[in-house]
């Protein structure tokens, strides 16, 4: 009886050791066709974004194809992703602006020397099937871009900052490198309409100068340079090399409203037209001070000499105040005013 009970428990054992190595062997052969079939996947994936990236330096997505190719693993590239609204009736003039740029961007990586699949630029537009990237990024303004690394999760910086940084090509390309490792030189198209505006007013400029050359001396009067430093210390003062780095729009556009807005309201932004505004509220304070400093004959023929200090220091009262109540606007909280709110 204690024989067969023996023999009994080691044909158990023996059992359940067959048992077990055959579910180690069905799960190695399991692994291994999940492996090989996410591997075909991840190809198939590859092999179709570089055949629309071969048509267009910009992959246009729905956000079923968004969901597949972006977001969904398996996945070892990475992807650069702009949410805009580019249709007429959104009327959004930042959208195409922007659009120019990261055209720009992609243009540049698509005909570099060393392009790769190991980076993809796409666009979903709200209007062409993509309401459902915007809701499942939680998106209710465009234009938006946002980096979807090769490895490991999206982090907060994966969102570009816009309103920090503008939408210039080489600003987006900085943020590309820092966040993908990948470097991207931007390669702007030649602007032929430049060498076009340029090379008649020199040859103008020759001219003239050619047939007033009697008058070259004029040339030497410190008051002709005293204002060409005026009017440059101005453009610099205003803003004007911030728009030509940062490459920010004319205006802002409610799109619940309408309504046009010329001032950004804070200080870590500005539209082209709020930089103008505060060019000639500069060149009025300008104007007011040399009022106030200067003699000028025009005036002194109808006796009006001595109202010319007073009109400058209204100017200047007037302008000043109007300054500080952008700058109040602009920065949340600065309690100082001037006969503007």
């Amino acid at each position: 009886f204690r024989y067969g009970k023996i023999m009994w428990s080691f044909r158990l054992v023996w059992l359940c050791l067959c048992a077990f190595i055959l579910a180690g062997l069905v799960g190695v052969h399991c692994e291994k066709s999940s492996k090989t079939s996410s591997a075909a996947k991840l190809n198939s994936k590859v092999s179709q974004l570089l055949e629309w990236n071969l048509r267009r330096s910009i992959v246009t997505l729905s956000s079923d194809k968004f969901n597949t190719y972006v977001r969904s693993k398996p996945r070892n590239y990475s992807v650069v992703a702009m949410l805009t609204a580019l249709k007429p009736q959104r009327q959004c003039s930042v959208c195409q602006e922007a659009f120019n740029e990261y055209q720009i961007l992609a243009n540049s990586w698509r005909y570099a020397s060393d392009y790769s699949s190991s980076l993809f630029f796409v666009m979903v537009d709200i209007d062409e099937d993509g309401m459902d990237a915007f809701q499942q990024l939680q998106l209710n303004t465009a234009p938006t871009y946002f980096h979807f690394p090769a490895i490991g999760k999206r982090k907060p910086e994966d969102r570009y900052d816009i309103g920090r940084f503008g939408y210039s090509a080489e600003a987006l390309a900085k943020w590309v490198t820092d966040r993908s490792g990948i470097h991207v030189t931007v390669m702007r198209p030649p602007n032929y309409t430049i060498l076009m505006i340029w090379i008649p007013l020199l040859v103008l400029a020759t001219i003239v100068g050619y047939l007033k050359r009697e008058n070259l001396h004029k040339l030497y009067d410190t008051r002709y340079w005293a204002g060409v430093a005026i009017v440059w210390i101005l453009i610099m003062m205003s803003g004007q090399m911030w728009n030509h780095i940062r490459g920010p729009p004319l205006y802002h556009r409610d799109p619940r409203t309408g309504g046009i807005g010329y001032f950004s309201g804070t200080s870590q932004y500005q539209f082209v037209a709020e930089t103008y505004i505060i060019l000639v509220l500069y060149g009025l304070i300008s104007v007011g001070l040399i009022f106030m400093n200067e003699k000028f004959a025009f005036l002194e023929e109808f006796g009006a000499q001595k109202v010319a200090p007073v009109i400058g220091l209204g100017m200047v009262v007037l302008v000043f105040g109007y300054l500080l109540s952008i700058f109040r606007m602009k920065y949340q909280g600065y309690p100082y005013s001037f006969i503007f709110r």
